[in-house]
């Protein structure tokens, strides 16, 4: 059963929006950015790569994470990235496996994060409450989980194939480069025309992945 009281994802409409809603929206991605690169520096951390200042990547500041281009994606599909994580290779054994599992730290927590404003939303609900900016936080971190996926950088799901290229090559600066304007690209044609090649596969796991968290 769909119980999803909001759109899933979310996206601010051109032609009628609420400023409730607006404000949820803008809490709720800026939590889903810091939950993701602090998913990814804490991953990091954890396996290796320990900078001496820990502030430069675990400092829990939403706004030092904000990218531009990540951003702007938040407007037009309801989702984004934060700023590059840097790691050192170096420190790790296995360099592109320990690289791929940093990169997913972010998606990961994503959804640790729904999973904990979902809790709160189910609490609420029996007794009684409706919390919007709760649900709006479950949504947005739910979208930020599954479109990750994309193996587009710069998204978690492109280290699947960005650590086996040879970063010296054009191919991999290409790669990497033009992803995030790729991305942006795809996402407006979305929002304007009824070509939605992304959204119409990854909008029903985002539905299901927010309707487990609330009814569970």
């Amino acid at each position: 059963m769909d119980t999803t009281p909001l759109p899933v994802p979310y996206v601010i409409g051109l032609a009628h929006w609420a400023i409730d809603d607006v404000a949820a929206f803008v809490i709720a991605s800026l939590i889903a950015v810091m939950v993701n690169a602090e998913g990814q520096a804490f991953v990091a951390t954890a396996m290796g790569d320990v900078h001496s200042d820990r502030s430069r990547r675990l400092h829990f500041n939403a706004f030092l994470h904000l990218d531009i281009l990540g951003s702007i994606a938040f407007l037009i599909a309801g989702f984004g990235w934060p700023k590059k994580i840097d790691i050192d290779t170096t420190r790790f054994v296995t360099p592109r496996l320990y690289t791929i599992l940093i990169r997913f730290g972010g998606p990961v927590a994503n959804f640790l994060m729904a999973g904990i404003a979902g809790s709160i939303v189910w609490v609420m609900t029996r007794w009684g409450s409706h919390d919007r900016v709760f649900t709006m936080v479950a949504v947005v971190n739910v979208t930020m989980a599954v479109y990750h996926l994309i193996p587009i950088p710069p998204l978690a799901g492109s280290s699947l194939i960005s650590t086996f290229l040879d970063a010296n090559k054009a191919s991999w600066k290409f790669y990497t480069r033009t992803g995030p304007f790729f991305l942006i690209g795809i996402f407006l044609l979305e929002r304007f025309s009824q070509f939605k090649p992304i959204s119409n596969f990854l909008k029903p796991w985002v539905a299901h992945g927010f309707n487990f968290i609330i009814n569970n």
